[in-house]
């Protein structure tokens, strides 16, 4: 249990979240710009919580099953 909070504290670089997500790189950004992705600027680089990564996909997907019940 412990482990697995210190593996989610754990900041991904931008490449890293993009292999997690398996988008492109202009997707992850246009996921950040919208507000369905939180980033943190470190520097000059951008770094996010595996955490947020797990809800933005989340958050897609119930975004999806919510406009097949519309449809």
């Amino acid at each position: 249990m412990v482990v697995q909070m210190i593996q989610d504290d754990v900041l991904l670089t931008f490449k890293e979240a993009m292999g997690y997500l398996r988008v492109s790189r202009s997707t992850l950004y246009r996921l950040m710009w919208s507000g369905q992705l939180t980033g943190h600027k470190v520097g000059s680089t951008w770094r996010f919580y595996r955490e947020d990564l797990r809800a933005c996909v989340g958050r897609e997907i119930s975004l999806v099953g919510a406009q097949a019940g519309i449809a």
